[in-house]
């Protein structure tokens, strides 16, 4: 089997749109172990913050874990119609020859076909 070596392709980080984000509360007061109490989840923030200040009023805690989940996709930027520059993509002129893309710390990685760095 032949292996190849693609250039990197730009891609945007966004979020999915189709999908409603979600979001909820546990209630992590406590000494030596948390309380627990967890609001339910939301597609909205609001009623999250109206459990927790309910529950702040009734019980008094104060110590709270906020999640908030969603979905991502990732989308070519040629999609958008828009071409980064080479050093926005982290690439040097030499990593570009030898498709690999400059990470932030300064490091490169091969990007491989089928997505795959090795």
């Amino acid at each position: 089997m032949t292996r190849r070596v693609f250039r990197y392709v730009p891609f945007t980080i966004e979020q999915d749109a189709t999908a409603e984000p979600e979001y909820e509360v546990r209630c992590v007061s406590g000494d030596e172990t948390e309380c627990g109490a967890r609001s339910g989840t939301y597609i909205h923030p609001v009623p999250v913050e109206e459990w927790q200040r309910r529950y702040t009023q009734e019980t008094g805690h104060r110590r709270y874990r906020r999640n908030f989940h969603d979905y991502a996709v990732m989308r070519p930027t040629a999609e958008l119609g828009e071409t980064p520059e080479p050093a926005e993509l982290g690439e040097t002129p030499e990593s570009a020859d030898r498709g690999e893309m400059t990470e932030p710390g300064g490091t490169t990685e091969p990007v491989r076909a089928g997505g795959g760095a090795g």
